[in-house]
């Protein structure tokens, strides 16, 4: 989940917590607010009707023959109750506030009662003055209604202010991955520009990054250096050798045995020749030191390495299955790299392939891009084997003298450089399939 995206839901949840927060302690609030309300006004009645009896006395009040009295307003909502006791209570005198039902006229109706006992005319009474709660009960549901669309409203807009807030706040963060991770190929190409932010942290990450890439850059300087270096070192001394050999097998006189000696000799200079070269050669790749400027028609280049290798081919007795569904233009793209790649796969499948059996070439557009397939009848890979075959120094028939572990890592290699998708298929016994896969732009 993207870091914009977990800003937003934890800010808009926490918001939603706070809100269900107060939306739980609010009712218990305003009922606390609403009944001392209530209780200030019942203890006004109260006095009122206690300082009515005092002056006019009970006569002032019609009393019923239990010596009773109710009295109730139009809504039901308040009601004042007088009636005699028995017996005095404990608690003589003091006023006591409670939460009621009382039945009138067949409907059950909830009161907050204040009540208090007094005498008159040596008759113990109690007073009742009482006033209804629908309305608190009311408006604790409206409350809630209200708690629970607010709720609703202020996620939504925070989803979308926070949203838009995470992608204002992390823009130098994707302006730092876009232009200094995604677009560099190699470190060779970076640039260490600074990218304004007003985050501390995103300013750290991009100093961090540049001083990363800087040594990455002179890390990799150095390798190029050493490299070339090294192979200029190598490749010198293995020129004098071979041209020694040569001048030792031309003098007249060399015994049989030696020379076969010397011929063994020339062979391994060959093949070393060969390994510092190839790896040169991959170096040099992965360090970008090759242009792309070229553009080339895949079909033309792949015939043209079918003809280099036409004689080797035709010597084995291996045929050349073609399937052109159409031809692709690639580009930009270094062509000898390119031809390298098709020479080494196509090599391979010659050199693999069963004599009398065929070689089959396609090119066709795929969903991917344009897919050109290499598939021999040869002897296959084993699966064990598979997934390392663009290893260097890989070697999984070591009768093959010829072979170094070199000719498919070339492959892959050429094959980033470009952006191309390099796979392989394969059923031992049966054959290989090398599949390449070139994007439509790049």
């Amino acid at each position: 989940m993207r870091l914009q995206i977990k800003l937003a839901l934890y800010n808009a949840i926490s918001k939603a917590l706070i809100i269900v927060g107060i939306g739980i302690l609010m009712p218990s609030i305003v009922e606390k607010v609403v009944y001392n309300h209530i209780e200030k006004r019942l203890d006004a009645r109260l006095e009122k009707m206690l300082l009515m009896v005092q002056k006019g006395g009970l006569d002032e009040i019609t009393l019923d023959q239990d010596c009773s009295w109710d009295s109730y307003n139009v809504f039901k909502e308040e009601y004042v109750s007088i009636y005699p006791l028995d017996k005095m209570p404990d608690d003589f005198g003091a006023r006591h506030i409670e939460n009621t039902e009382r039945v009138i006229e067949n409907e059950v109706v909830k009161h907050r009662v204040l009540s208090q006992a007094f005498i008159y005319d040596n008759q113990i009474y109690k007073i009742e003055v009482g006033e209804g709660l629908s309305t608190v009960d009311q408006m604790n549901q409206t409350l809630r209604n209200f708690m629970i669309r607010i709720l609703v409203i202020v996620i939504l807009i925070s989803i979308f202010l926070d949203l838009g807030f995470a992608r204002i706040l992390l823009r130098p963060f994707n302006k730092i991955v876009n232009q200094k991770l995604k677009t560099i190929k190699h470190p060779a190409n970076f640039k260490g520009e600074q990218i304004k932010s007003t985050t501390y942290e995103f300013e750290y990450l991009d100093k961090s990054i540049n001083e990363m890439m800087q040594k990455i850059k002179e890390t990799f300087q150095a390798e190029r250096e050493f490299i070339t270096n090294v192979s200029h070192e190598i490749l010198t001394p293995i020129s004098i050798l071979r041209n020694r050999i040569e001048n030792m097998i031309n003098e007249p006189g060399v015994p049989a045995d030696v020379m076969a000696r010397l011929a063994d000799s020339q062979k391994t200079l060959a093949r070393l020749t060969r390994v510092v070269k190839a790896l040169l050669q991959i170096s040099k790749i992965e360090n970008d030191q090759y242009v792309k400027n070229d553009k080339v028609s895949v079909r033309t280049l792949v015939e043209e390495v079918l003809a280099e290798l036409s004689e080797w081919q035709e010597e084995r007795q291996i045929g050349i299955q073609r399937e052109w569904e159409c031809d692709f233009d690639f580009s930009p793209c270094n062509m000898t790299l390119l031809h390298t790649l098709f020479f080494n796969i196509i090599s391979n499948a010659i050199k693999y392939s069963h004599e009398n059996s065929s070689i089959f070439i396609s090119g066709r557009k795929t969903e991917q891009g344009y897919s050109l397939s290499i598939r021999d009848t040869g002897i296959g890979i084993k699966p064990e084997h598979l997934p390392y075959i663009f290893d260097r120094f890989k070697r999984f028939r070591p009768e093959d003298e010829m072979s170094y572990g070199l000719g498919l890592p070339i492959v892959k290699s050429i094959a980033s450089f470009h952006g191309l998708q390099v796979s392989v298929k394969s059923v031992w016994g049966e054959g290989s399939e090398f599949i390449v896969v070139f994007p439509e732009a790049v």
